[in-house]
């Protein structure tokens, strides 16, 4: 009873979990960069506040820079919310694949341990007919 390796679904499994780490390692670094972009513009504004303390133009021209400021967070917010909602999905989709991968590692091992026992059961019986003739040889 010969069946074939899986080997190739093996490596297939691997290259999709491969790929779908880094497409998750792509996110994570898109996530640190728009958490990186609403922290700068957190800092700004205290700075801003004081530029615009010191002088008239700046206090009237912060208004139009915290209307913004805010609406700049909203919409990092908002990709945020989107990067989270695709790295919910990604991370599915990689358990999936490492599910297959685990799948197919334990099809060849118990592949292979059955052409293991089979040899061992080949080379048992090979003894005892050894022993048998040995036996009938002796007698």
């Amino acid at each position: 009873m010969a069946t074939r390796s899986h080997a190739p679904l093996i490596r297939l499994a691997r290259f999709k979990v491969e790929e779908l780490q880094k497409q998750m390692a792509e996110i994570e670094r898109a996530r640190a960069s728009i958490n990186d972009q609403i922290d700068r513009l957190e800092e700004s504004v205290p700075e801003e506040q004081a530029i615009a303390d010191e002088n008239r133009d700046g206090y009237l021209a912060y208004g139009s820079y915290a209307r913004s400021v805010i609406q700049r967070k909203d919409k990092l917010r908002t990709s945020l919310g989107e990067v989270d909602a695709q790295a919910d999905e990604l991370r599915g989709r990689l358990e999936a694949a490492f599910a297959d991968l685990k799948k197919y590692e334990l099809l060849e091992e118990r592949r292979l341990l059955r052409i293991q026992d089979a040899l061992k059961a080949a080379e048992q019986a090979e003894m005892d007919e050894i022993a048998s003739q040995m036996r009938q040889r002796a007698q």
